[in-house]
């Protein structure tokens, strides 16, 4: 877990965040690889006539869903750390402010500040 401390040099702050973003990554990595080999023991376990794999069935359905949805949170991640290789992790790409951290933990991969994401958000509900 990441001690945040505030007031600390911009060096610091990047340090944390690239620790955020590789603990983020590697619990990512665990959830799906965990996913996948429940449902790998499930498959070899089922040996019910007619059955087509464990995506056959709504509980595999379910768990590929999951595992899509924790690839594309990985993708994520993974261009967040591209940013911060970069050194554009952690600014807004729309004012270029610095990014909250209570942002940045809650939303690691996030591209823009909250107000800036809000008028993004009110921009496309707009008729």
């Amino acid at each position: 877990m990441v001690q945040w401390v505030k007031g600390r040099e911009p060096k610091a702050r990047n340090a944390q965040l690239l620790v955020l973003l590789t603990d983020r990554r590697q619990e990512l990595l665990s959830q799906i690889r965990r996913s996948l080999a429940e449902r790998q023991e499930e498959f070899q376990s089922r040996d019910a006539p007619g059955s087509h794999g464990w995506g056959a069935a709504p509980e595999g359905g379910l768990t590929l869903a999951v595992v899509q949805q924790q690839e594309q949170l990985l993708a994520q991640i993974d261009a967040a750390i591209g940013r911060h290789k970069a050194g554009t992790y952690g600014r807004c790409v729309s004012c270029n402010e610095e990014i909250a951290l209570a942002r940045l933990r809650a939303l690691p991969f996030a591209q823009r500040c909250a107000g800036c994401q809000e008028e993004r958000e009110k921009d496309t509900r707009l008729p």
